[in-house]
């Protein structure tokens, strides 16, 4: 079946409503706003048909968030698929108070004939047709509609747009790709009947799967440079098998395979957001200025740049900073309501390190501006390695320059000062670095050694005169040396010089193994000597005091 072919006859059938793939294509321009978004946005919601995912059948998920992100390119009405118990009440919640957003309860069949949307793509659940329907819903603008649900459908109005019951990822690509945009792709496995697939939809995109194949790594080589894959791969060998192979041909990787309402919450706009906790630990000497952040865009990040403290000849400096802080369905999900997490009741007691993925101001800002605002002693900084997962050792250098000036914006954007990066023995390469730090946003870099996060202990190099810092030591699970008691003495022990990067240490906590109870539990039981403050506090101050 030629595309030809395809899109004659959807005219011949009449089905123009929704937004055929041409709108989907540019770089989106929020209403209202000035910002060009370095993803695909969906248009600013006015009104919710809330549906809980639980009353859904498998089937009727895939019609829901096709439909979903179908109605989110022309905003005003759509849908969201609440899960009250993760954090998407949330988000909801911050749409109705903060912006506005009208909501009701509502039965799917209702907002389908509301919707305007006339045409279907069949498919069958247990095949790859799920994500040639998810693809085609983009680019013709019917939603997907699993062949149970078929009579129903018509009993609806909806006509037959195209049956790719037996179609699959190979075959939509190459017969669709001209007619996709090339910057981003979706990669979900075929087994999840709604995650991501709202987002798939309004943005146009190639959903598909095809663990770590050929036909993957030419997906990802058509990509243009910086390109991104959202989503996740085929980790059963360890997730560098398809994280090398993105990074060789310049993509990056947003971990998103489970999030929900993307396609909703793009539709907000917000320029520029502002940190609100605090950039200092007060047990510090006193601040050289007092002068209070002020809103709007920072010139080098960080919202509380103003207030440096002056350094205690007789303290050793220690951040803690959590794991994956690049994992979008994280943020999402249940992140900010675990107790183990952002929902501990004990967040709060001490300074904390989090990362956030700067994509968030475009795909989600309304949870960005949540994060921040119950952030009174939390600190972020942007997760490995930048605007994305990838190795930037791997990364060729054209799609490496273009990575790191779309990064800096974003942090610009997100008052975010710091990055974390992982790669392969790469630490020594400053001049990987000096493409991060020649920006003027960014103020260090945190290395993170594939294995182990802190092979390097703590060793600094410098880069356009900024650092990169290693991690010291680490909170993880099983292995030698980063159990509760073992990090504590190497902190009581270490180096007091604030003068010497000796004098400084990054605790990494890995987010799956332990928690806020356990950093607390190494805190509480330091010496009077060793002093917890934020990590873009620790980057500046190793900056500033301790410069080769």
């Amino acid at each position: 079946m030629s595309d030809r072919f395809t899109l004659s006859r959807r005219r011949l059938l009449g089905l123009t409503a929704g937004v055929g793939v041409g709108a989907a294509i540019s770089p989106s321009l929020a209403f209202g706003s000035s910002v060009a978004s370095a993803y695909p946005k969906g248009q600013r919601p006015r009104f919710l048909n809330v549906l809980t995912e639980d009353s859904l059948s498998s089937a009727e998920r895939t019609l829901a968030t096709t439909l979903q992100g179908l109605m989110a390119r022309r905003g005003g009405e759509s849908l969201y698929l609440n899960l009250p118990t993760l954090g998407y009440q949330h988000w909801l919640d911050g749409l109705v108070s903060q912006y506005g957003v009208r909501v009701r309860t509502e039965d799917l069949w209702k907002t389908v004939g509301r919707s305007g949307v006339r045409g279907y793509v069949l498919f069958r659940t247990g095949t790859p047709s799920v994500n040639v329907a998810t693809t085609l819903a983009g680019v013709t603008g019917a939603v997907a509609i699993e062949e149970s649900l078929e009579a129903v459908a018509i009993q609806h109005g909806l006509h037959k747009v195209l049956d790719v019951r037996d179609k699959d990822d190979r075959w939509v690509f190459e017969t669709y790709w001209p007619r996709m945009r090339h910057d981003v792709v979706v990669e979900q496995r075929a087994d999840f009947p709604e995650r991501l697939r709202d987002y798939a939809t309004m943005a146009g995109t190639l959903a598909f799967f095809d663990g770590n194949s050929d036909f993957r790594a030419g997906v990802v080589n058509a990509l243009d440079d910086d390109g991104t894959v959202i989503g996740w791969g085929d980790a059963s060998n360890g997730e560098d098998a398809f994280i090398g192979v993105n990074s060789s041909t310049g993509v990056k990787a947003l971990p998103a395979d489970h999030a929900r309402n993307l396609s909703v919450l793009s539709g907000i706009q917000e320029d520029h957001l502002k940190q609100q906790g605090r950039a200092f630990d007060p047990a510090l000497r006193p601040a050289t200025s007092t002068a209070q952040p002020t809103n709007g865009p920072q010139s080098g990040g960080g919202g509380g740049r103003a207030l440096e403290p002056a350094p205690d000849p007789n303290t050793h400096y220690v951040s803690f900073l959590i794991t994956d802080g690049d994992n979008i369905q994280w943020a999402l999900g249940d992140f900010p309501t675990d107790p183990r997490w952002f929902g501990s009741p004990r967040r709060g007691e001490v300074d904390l390190g989090w990362g956030i993925s700067p994509s968030l101001i475009d795909l989600a800002p309304s949870v960005m501006r949540w994060f921040y605002e119950q952030s009174d002693k939390d600190r972020w900084v942007v997760g490995p390695s930048g605007g994305g997962y990838m190795y930037p050792s791997r990364y060729p250098t054209a799609a490496l320059e273009k990575h790191t000036a779309s990064l800096a914006k974003a942090m610009g954007r997100s008052d975010l000062s710091v990055a974390q990066i992982i790669d392969f023995d790469a630490f020594e390469n400053t001049r990987l670095w000096s493409s991060y730090l020649k920006r003027r946003e960014i103020d260090g870099l945190i290395y993170l050694e594939y294995s182990r996060y802190d092979g390097l202990k703590g060793k600094v190099v410098w880069s356009e005169g900024k650092p990169v810092i290693s991690a010291r030591t680490m909170l993880w699970e099983g292995l030698d040396g980063a159990d509760e008691a073992s990090v504590t003495a190497e902190l009581n022990a270490a180096t007091r010089n604030p003068h010497s990067t000796a004098g400084y240490s990054i605790v990494v906590w890995h987010a799956w193994s332990k928690s806020v109870d356990s950093v607390l539990s190494v805190v509480n039981n330091l010496a009077p000597h060793v002093k917890v403050i934020p990590p873009d506090t620790l980057v500046r101050m190793v900056g500033k005091y301790a410069k080769p």
